[in-house]
């Protein structure tokens, strides 16, 4: 048989110490069950259509990329100059070593840019951004660069990762040639780049060890990712975008479909992205990544447009030409939406879930006024008000025993909804004990069989174990760490046909359990 693995594992994370503390907990509750109706507010700044001011500021030269570090926007080329400005609209030209300079970040007190070039002076650094000199580095068709925690990552269409502490001595730490990674951010303590080859996001919160998941479909191709409002965002050429709050978990929504690889970068609280689309190139907004407004760039080019940078109000794009385009945006630009809420956990009874949540790590332009829990399957969603407090929680009933459904929450504040947090799945039962089952007693050969373990308990602070739970199906045993709600879940692509014997057993904090024994029949 073959097994699709179960939820990822997640540090560990409290959920309410007992079922008891539901009954008592009903007055907690805020309000009664709401509709949702979660609209991110945008300002007129962010509302209003680009107008763009073409200027011809840069020397002659192949231009290749734009990028944004230490507060500078720097245009980067093939042909050994440089320009940098502080505003989009006045730039200084400089002479650089040659090298088809692609990425450029900034860190421990220098700008470093590397080369797509496989061959040759593979890096150049510069204390000032004024001076360059050309460094030998491992070479590479290097793609991304970020610094976060101390510490420079790059990223290589050849599946190349490498680290610096200093930009000057690198460490290359991984190489998986099936990779084509084209893009690299970090936030949330955390490298996350993406994949043009297999369609994965790697993930790394140390920027040596990494893992990788499918974002979407496997061979879905992503081109950017940036951070912004407490969230990553990836752009497809698919015409797809996916948003995760940590990475592991992402979800899809439409977006213009391009003709090029979309560019986007984070400037003014809003996604900004640059793509040629069937009807021309245009520029894409979004505050949260999850619906985006088109603009089309009616503007007279001798090259193409290569580039997208935001610093502070100006969005700026660059042409293979040397052209600048640049859009003041008017209005207040400063930071606006919450992060996501943290660490969402809670338990479950028949019929209802009882949720809590940290408080966002960032509150936006404005206090945190309150918090939104939303439960959705097939389409269909409850949603519950959370108070501000340490610990915001309620309580949603009205959910369907076995039914699966997703849970995700949003922090407010006077500019509107934060992003969602990572949807988790929650699967109500008529009784909470330990329990392995099936939504169906009978499955037909070649069908895939889905399997849950309910029931787990956690301890007197509310912390799931840690130690595997291992659920046998038939001769196969499979485990997992429990999810922030207790419960673990399987996805069996090839069941062998016959009777299949279902039953979970686990050991958490000095005791162990085990589950009725259940039947599953696949057909022949």
């Amino acid at each position: 048989m073959t097994v699709r693995p179960p939820e990822r594992s997640r540090p560990p994370r409290r959920a309410r110490a007992t079922l008891l503390s539901l009954g008592s907990a009903l007055a907690l509750v805020v309000g009664s069950l709401v509709a949702p109706a979660v609209v991110a507010s945008a300002s007129s700044s962010r509302a209003s259509t680009p107008q763009f001011a073409v200027s011809h500021p840069l020397s002659a030269a192949t231009w290749l990329r734009l990028a944004v570090a230490h507060n500078t926007v720097v245009a980067l080329s093939t042909s050994g100059r440089l320009a940098t400005s502080r505003d989009g609209l006045s730039w200084r030209n400089l002479a650089t070593p040659l090298g088809e300079w692609n990425t450029l970040s900034y860190g421990a007190g220098r700008f470093v840019a590397l080369s797509a070039r496989g061959a040759g002076l593979a890096e150049m650094t510069s204390v000032d951004g004024v001076h360059w000199r050309a460094l030998r580095a491992p070479a590479g068709p290097w793609t991304g660069l970020a610094y976060g925690d101390g510490q420079f990552v790059a990223v290589s269409r050849a599946g190349q990762f490498m680290t610096s502490t200093d930009g000057l001595h690198w460490t290359v730490t991984w190489v998986r040639s099936q990779f084509a990674v084209t893009a690299l951010a970090f936030g949330a303590g955390r490298f996350i780049a993406v994949d043009a080859h297999d369609g994965d996001v790697l993930i790394s919160v140390n920027g040596v060890n990494w893992s990788f998941y499918p974002i979407a479909t496997p061979g879905t191709p992503w081109t950017s990712v940036t951070y912004v409002n407490g969230v990553f965002v990836a752009l497809s050429p698919r015409g797809l975008s996916a948003t995760s709050m940590l990475g592991y978990t992402w979800v899809t929504h439409p977006a213009p479909r391009g003709l090029s690889e979309p560019r986007a970068t984070g400037g003014c609280s809003t996604v900004v992205g640059e793509e040629s689309t069937t009807s021309g190139p245009s520029v894409l907004r979004s505050q949260l990544g999850e619906r985006w407004a088109v603009s089309p760039i009616h503007l007279a080019l001798t090259g193409h447009w290569v580039g997208v940078a935001a610093l502070s109000q100006s969005v700026v794009l660059l042409s293979s030409s040397g052209e600048i385009a640049t859009w003041r945006i008017p209005g207040y630009c400063g930071p606006s939406l919450p992060s996501p809420p943290r660490d969402v956990s809670g338990n479950l009874e028949s019929g209802q879930v009882w949720t809590y949540q940290h408080p966002s790590l960032q509150p936006g332009g404005a206090p945190v006024d309150r918090y939104l829990v939303t439960v959705t399957s097939a389409g269909h969603s409850l949603s519950c008000p959370a108070a501000v407090n340490y610990e915001p929680h309620c309580l949603i009933q009205g959910l369907t025993n076995g039914r699966l459904y997703t849970l995700t929450t949003r922090a407010h504040n006077r500019f509107g909804y934060s992003a969602p947090s990572d949807p988790e799945w929650i699967v109500p039962v008529a009784h909470w004990s330990l329990w392995a089952w099936s939504p169906v007693s009978t499955v037909a050969t070649g069908h895939p069989l889905t399997v849950y373990v309910t029931g787990i308990i956690a301890n007197a602070e509310g912390i799931y174990p840690q130690s595997q739970v291992i659920v046998h199906v038939g001769s196969t045993a499979l485990g997992c760490v429990p999810s922030p709600f207790g419960e673990c879940r399987w996805e069996i692509t090839a069941p062998a046909p016959g009777r299949l014997s279902l039953w979970a057993s686990y050991s958490g904090y000095g005791v162990t359990y085990q589950s009725p024994v259940r039947v599953v029949t696949v057909t022949p």
